[in-house]
């Protein structure tokens, strides 16, 4: 495992999981049951792909060292805790975190956009496919350029939010290759889209485990509230 590029608002990591951990991932990618989704950003642009049934932790489930839990879920959790520096601290800056299965074949992408909101603190991506050429497209572009610095250059141009913030920041994205046992992070708020999977790729599947870092503001006040009628009641 090797931090290979850092920027302000991203993180790659190359080498993430050991031979085992990563078959036992793909295993799992090849086993989900995926279903046809259309892009949330652009449909008609986009194209589709292909989503698994997610699954999400929280509270004391987002600890290290959980029983049970498969090995590329537990590294990850290892992985969040220690990048402070993105998502904060457990239980104070987030309790939830969520993964997901896609897998996006050629001609499709998705969009620019900023996966703002929902509590969100950043997000994660694993590439879980086996081979990727360069030459087959897919990667992810990142805006390194912080939310505040963007609204100074925010136009009223005729097109799309992002898009106006993309032609007025003097900054150009980062591309950042799909390469196979690569994970990045990216902080919320970071604008980013996946770049469109090239038609050479031919029946390669661009295929990753992803999933956000959120705090769920509702479950933090419920058990506030619970705490606070347990102090009152004398409960320990």
């Amino acid at each position: 495992m090797e931090v290979s590029q850092r920027g302000k608002r991203f993180v790659v990591i190359d080498g993430f999981l050991d031979e085992a951990k990563l078959a036992s991932a793909r295993t799992m990618l090849s086993r989900a049951n995926f279903a046809q989704v259309d892009s949330v950003i652009s449909p008609a642009e986009d194209g589709m792909a292909f989503r698994a049934k997610g699954i999400q932790f929280r509270d004391d489930l987002c600890a290290v060292g959980v029983g049970g839990r498969p090995a590329v879920y537990e590294e990850l959790v290892r992985t969040v805790h220690r990048e402070r520096e993105f998502y904060g601290e457990h239980e104070v800056d987030w309790n939830r975190i969520a993964f997901t299965f896609w897998k996006y074949p050629a001609k499709s992408r998705l969009g620019w956009h900023d996966d703002a909101g929902h509590g969100r603190r950043g997000e994660f991506i694993v590439f879980l496919h086996e081979t990727w050429r360069p030459s087959w497209g897919g990667e992810l572009m990142v805006l390194d350029v912080d939310p505040e610095e963007l609204r100074e250059v925010a136009s009223d141009a005729p097109v799309s939010r992002m898009e106006a913030l993309l032609d007025a920041c003097p900054i150009s994205p980062v591309a950042i290759a799909p390469r196979p046992n690569r994970l990045v992070l990216v902080k919320a708020e970071t604008v980013h889209q996946i770049h469109r999977v090239d038609e050479t790729a031919g029946e390669s599947l661009r295929c990753t485990l992803t999933g956000f870092v959120s705090k769920d503001v509702r479950e933090t006040n419920a058990r506030s509230a619970r705490e606070r009628m347990a102090e009152a009641l004398g409960v320990r």
